[in-house]
C-alpha cells in the first residue's frame, strides 16, 4: 500500500545546486526527510543506510523514483505508437471501447504513466476533457510534471499531454465527490497481479503504485458519474463479476475491455 511506503528525497549524484534546492523545496511538500548526496555511495546504498524503501530523486531531466525494482520515470510510453497509428485510421481498442470522439469529457481513474489518458486527449480535443486520476502521490508527482514538461518530437501528442488534469486520491473516494453525469465515460485499468508478458519496463512502477482490487461498489458508484465504464482486465469472469455485459477487444490479445452501461 502506498500509504505504508517509505521515502526521501535526494538529488542524482552529477545535478547542480539549483535541482538541490528544488529536491529540498519537494522534501519538504511531502514531509519527509531531504538526504545530502555525496561522492560515493549509490543509491541503493543510500535506502539501506536511511532504511527507506525508495527515494524521490531530482535530475535535470525531471523526478524520477528509485526503488529496489529500478528507476521510474515520466516517458510517453505506448501513447507515442498509438497516435501515429490512430492518425494512419487504424483502430484503437482502447478507444473503441471508450466510444472516443471529440468535446468528451472522460474519467481516467488509474492514471499511471497517463498513456490511456493521453490517447483520450488527443482524440476528445481542445473542445474535450481528460481527467486522470492516481492513487499514489509519488507516481502521481511524477507524472503530472511529466505531462507538463515532457518534449515529444509529435505537437499533438505534448498538446494532449498538457491539456490532461490529473487528481492525486482514491479512485473510490474520488468518484463520491462528483456530481452525477459529471463525465461521458468513466475507465479503470487496474495493475495486473502478474505482468504482461514484454511489460518489464513497467516493473519498477509497482513498488510504489497503488495496488488494489477494483471493488463492484467502486463500479457502481462510477455509473452514477457517467452512463459508460470501461474496464480493462485479462479475465472475462472478472469482468462479468463487475457486471460488464459487453466484452471487447482484439481477437488474438488476452486483454479485454469490459463495458457497462446505466
Amino acid at each position: 500500500m502506498q500509504d505504508q511506503l517509505t521515502f526521501a528525497v535526494t538529488v542524482g549524484r552529477s545535478e547542480n545546486s539549483g535541482l538541490e534546492s528544488q529536491a529540498k523545496s519537494w522534501a519538504n511538500q511531502f514531509g519527509v526527510k531531504y538526504l545530502q548526496r555525496v561522492s560515493k555511495g549509490s543509491l541503493e546504498f543510500l535506502c539501506q543506510q536511511e532504511q527507506v524503501e525508495a527515494l524521490l530523486v531530482a535530475t535535470k531531466t525531471g523526478p524520477q523514483i528509485y526503488s529496489a525494482a529500478g528507476t521510474f520515470f515520466f516517458h510517453p510510453s505506448m501513447a507515442v505508437l498509438r497516435l501515429q497509428r490512430l492518425k494512419n485510421n487504424e483502430n484503437d481498442h482502447f478507444a473503441a471501447a471508450l466510444e472516443l470522439r471529440p468535446g468528451m469529457k472522460v474519467l481516467d481513474c488509474t492514471m499511471g504513466l497517463a498513456s490511456d489518458a493521453a490517447v483520450a486527449s488527443f482524440l476528445v480535443g481542445a473542445t474535450g476533457k481528460v481527467c486522470a486520476v492516481e492513487a499514489s502521490p509519488l507516481v502521481h508527482f511524477v507524472v503530472s510534471k511529466g505531462l507538463q514538461d515532457y518534449q515529444a518530437e509529435d505537437d499533438d501528442l505534448n498538446a494532449a499531454m498538457r491539456r490532461i488534469e490529473t487528481v492525486c486520491s482514491e479512485a473510490d473516494a474520488y468518484l463520491r465527490t462528483l456530481p452525477a453525469d459529471s463525465f461521458d465515460a468513466v475507465y479503470f485499468d487496474p495493475m495486473f497481479k502478474r505482468p504482461v508478458g514484454g511489460s518489464s519496463n513497467m516493473e519498477p512502477l509497482r513498488p510504489v503504485a497503488f495496488e488494489q482490487p477494483l471493488a463492484l461498489a467502486t463500479v457502481e458508484a462510477a455509473l452514477k458519474v457517467a452512463p459508460l465504464v470501461v474496464i480493462k482486465e485479462r479475465g472475462q469472469k472478472l469482468l462479468e463479476a463487475l457486471g460488464c455485459t459487453e466484452i471487447q477487444g482484439g481477437r488474438y490479445s488476452r486483454v479485454k475491455y469490459g463495458i457497462r452501461r446505466r
